[in-house]
């Protein structure tokens, strides 16, 4: 799920990864949480308490959505895992705390899509950042001529954070110093699944491929 923070700065940051270049067929890294990636958006009531439970990615679909913008990228593998928790509340506001991610991600990219690069090596460092309560820690290392090949590996943290959400069909909105975004999501039993959908493939039946699922479980 580089699954993009907040959320929004997670995944954000995840994509970041992947751009230097975030299940139907095969499963990608991630932590195990009942009906990850399997499930499509539904909306429904997000008011409670939440706390992380798993992640899964579709490393195929991820892929391919990234060979679309970059022809020639590709994802290989990702690895995530993710702890803390979400509360919604019935005035529209929201909290965040103790969120924590630690994900890797393996990929190819052509050198032609990284702008203002001009070697692989240009593309090899480590960015830290610290704002809002959110402290994010990336390691690149790339090799190779036109085509890079790419390892990253990073953490991501928020302590706590607020804000305020809105539903609009089956999109959640969260719009918080730290972690906001837009998400698809669905509220299955005790599960709340926000997802990423592929924008490249789709199901036989016709429904966007899940790319990256974020599990939580009511408390």
């Amino acid at each position: 799920m580089r699954w993009g923070i907040g959320l929004g700065r997670v995944l954000a940051a995840r994509e970041l990864v992947a751009a230097l270049a975030l299940f139907t067929t095969g499963c990608g890294g991630g932590s195990g949480a009942a009906h990850c990636g399997t499930t499509q958006p539904c909306g429904g009531d997000v008011v409670g308490a939440w706390s992380f439970q798993g992640t899964c990615t579709n490393v195929a679909a991820a892929s391919a959505d990234v060979a679309a913008a970059c022809p020639g990228a590709a994802i290989t593998a990702e690895s995530v895992a993710l702890t803390g928790g979400l509360t919604f509340n019935a005035d529209l506001t929201y909290a965040a705390t103790n969120w924590h991610e630690t994900f890797s991600v393996t990929e190819t990219v052509p050198l032609s899509c990284a702008t203002g690069a001009t070697s692989c090596a240009d593309l090899s460092g480590t960015t830290s950042d610290s704002a809002n309560g959110t402290t994010i820690n990336i390691t690149t290392t790339c090799s190779g001529t036109t085509v890079c090949s790419c390892r990253g590996n990073g953490t991501i943290s928020v302590g706590s954070d607020v804000g305020t959400y809105s539903i609009a069909g089956t999109t959640l909105t969260m719009s918080g110093a730290s972690t906001s975004g837009d998400f698809s999501y669905c509220v299955e039993e005790s599960r709340l699944h926000l997802v990423q959908v592929s924008t490249t493939m789709t199901t036989p039946t016709g429904q966007a491929v899940i790319k990256a699922d974020v599990v939580l479980g009511k408390q």
